[in-house]
C-alpha cells in the first residue's frame, strides 16, 4: 500500500500505525499523486489525507487513470480518504468516486488497521462519523422520505440546462470543466449558476450539491466528472 499527504508527520503516523499491526506492508510515501508515482508504486490500497473531502476528489480521478492503460489484471488501487471534516453530501461524494474507505484524521490512526484491511479485501470501510450518515437513513426513513421530496420539488425549479449544471456541480466538476462538457462559455456557466443558486435558495455549490444529493438523482451515463 502507499501513502499520500503533504505532512510528512502525518505520513509517519499513518506508516507507523499500519507497520505495528503487522498486516499491511507500506510500499511508498507520496506529498503529492501524480499517475506516474501511482503506476510507480502500484499499491493494492492507497491511503490519502486530505483537510476537505473535496480534495480527495482529484486523487480518486488520478487513481482511476493511473490504472487506465495498466493490463486488466492491476486495478486501481482500493483508496482510503482520511479527512478533517464529513457531511453526509461529502460522504456520498466520496462514495459515489469510488472512495473504498472513509475515516475522520483526528481517528484514523485508531482505525487505520482494519479499515486498510477491509478496502483490500473489496469491501467498503466507514469510519463512525461515516457510517453515522448513512445508518440514518435507515433509522429515520420518514425524515429521509420527507428530505427526499422538498428536494425534488426545489429541482423542479430548474430548467433543463440548470438541471445539466447542477448534476455537474454535484459530481464535483469546476467551471470550466461544466463549459467544456456542455460546450458553452464559462461566463454563461457563471450566469446558470447564479439563477441555479437563486431558484433553490442556496449561496454555494456545496448547498446546490446537497439538494441533488438529497433528492437522490441518479448519475450520469458516465460516472467520470469532468475536470
Amino acid at each position: 500500500m502507499s501513502v499520500l499527504g503533504s505532512e510528512p508527520l502525518e505520513r509517519a503516523g499513518v506508516r507507523r500505525a499500519l507497520e505495528e499491526d503487522g498486516r499491511a506492508r507500506v510500499v511508498g510515501e507520496m506529498a503529492a499523486a501524480t499517475p506516474h508515482l501511482l503506476r510507480t508504486h502500484r499499491p493494492d490500497v492507497l491511503v490519502s489525507s486530505h483537510g476537505r473531502p473535496e480534495q480527495a476528489l482529484e486523487v480518486l480521478r488520478l487513481s482511476r487513470a493511473s490504472a487506465a492503460p495498466a493490463p486488466a489484471s492491476v486495478p486501481a488501487p482500493a483508496h482510503v480518504v482520511l479527512t478533517s471534516g464529513l457531511s453526509e453530501h461529502s460522504t456520498r461524494m466520496l462514495l459515489r468516486h469510488g472512495a473504498r474507505g472513509i475515516l475522520l484524521r483526528r481517528h484514523a490512526m485508531r482505525h487505520l488497521p482494519w479499515a486498510v484491511r477491509a478496502a483490500a479485501a473489496g469491501t467498503v470501510a466507514l469510519g463512525p462519523a461515516a457510517a453515522r450518515f448513512l445508518v440514518d437513513q435507515y433509522v429515520h426513513p420518514g425524515h429521509t422520505a420527507d428530505a427526499v421530496a422538498a428536494a425534488r420539488t426545489l429541482l423542479d425549479r430548474l430548467s433543463s440546462r440548470e438541471h445539466e449544471i447542477v448534476r455537474l456541480l454535484a459530481e464535483g466538476a469546476s467551471n470550466p470543466g461544466v463549459a467544456r462538457t456542455l460546450g458553452i462559455s464559462p461566463h454563461t456557466v457563471k450566469d446558470h449558476i447564479r439563477g441555479v443558486y437563486a431558484k433553490l435558495g442556496v449561496d454555494n455549490r456545496v448547498q446546490a450539491s446537497r439538494v441533488v444529493w438529497q433528492a437522490q438523482v441518479p448519475a450520469r451515463p458516465s460516472s467520470r466528472a469532468p475536470w
